[in-house]
């Protein structure tokens, strides 16, 4: 990827290529309201062990390629890097459990970490909804910090085959079979919640059906669209700005 190109979504073939989407999706959740300097954002190299990770210290929204740390899967001791999240072992977990993933997201947007702290759940009232028809995960375990393997791998194990899922009282995980995809989640998953708060105090709830949601998921879902998104995201957060050129590239 050329300097200031803007980096693709899909999958990472280059570790130049993760740490620009580390930075495009960090910059995205800091949208999503930054949680001081918490929260955190990873990509995994396609066919390797090599982990990008957002490093703690600065918020997403200010996030450059040089806040971007590279971690090993099969260095045991890859978590003991300077600068390292205490809760990266999150994304550590979740990679080994889920060789589909190749992107994680931990952090606390509004609603979703909101929902972490009842025992709502979402229902399917919108096509926003319809991203999460296997349902969101609920680690339930502990509401304390994620610091160490058992906890993380429970973590996981309650994120199961789902896009998302929420830590009891604490915040919320997203992943995707690319950073496009994890991204999506968190972007919809609050905007689903965000509408589900404001359909509930107009009156009685009227979910779509499960076939309702089944026909629905392939039409709206397709990855090309995906694309789209990614690329209005890095227009969104200035990527080309950032790196030597115009957000009137970013097309």
């Amino acid at each position: 990827m050329p300097d200031g190109d803007v980096p693709s979504g899909r999958l990472a073939t280059s570790a130049t290529e993760a740490v620009g989407q580390v930075v495009v999706a960090s910059r995205v959740m800091g949208t999503l309201g930054d949680d001081l300097t918490l929260g955190h954002v990873s990509v995994r190299q396609a066919d390797s062990t090599r982990i990008f990770i957002k490093r703690k210290g600065v918020s997403g929204s200010e996030l450059t390629v040089n806040d971007v740390l590279e971690l090993d899967l099969d260095d045991p001791s890859c978590l003991d890097t300077p600068g390292m999240h205490l809760e990266a072992v999150i994304h550590t977990a979740i990679y080994r459990s889920r060789p589909d993933v190749q992107a994680v997201i931990h952090g606390h947007p509004l609603y979703s970490t909101a929902l972490s702290a009842t025992d709502m759940k979402l229902e399917y009232l919108t096509h926003d909804s319809v991203l999460f028809r296997d349902g969101i995960g609920v680690y339930s375990g502990s509401a304390e910090l994620v610091t160490n393997e058992r906890q993380a791998q429970a973590v996981a194990d309650s994120l199961g085959k789902c896009r998302a899922g929420v830590l009891k009282n604490h915040g919320a995980v997203f992943v995707g079979e690319d950073i496009r995809y994890a991204v999506l989640a968190a972007v919809t998953l609050e905007r689903a919640l965000q509408l589900q708060v404001i359909a509930t105090g107009l009156g009685k709830l009227n979910p779509l059906s499960a076939d309702q949601v089944d026909a629905i998921y392939p039409k709206k879902y397709q990855d090309r669209f995906l694309d789209e998104y990614w690329a209005w995201w890095s227009r969104r957060v200035g990527w080309l700005a950032l790196n030597g050129g115009t957000t009137d590239d970013a097309a």
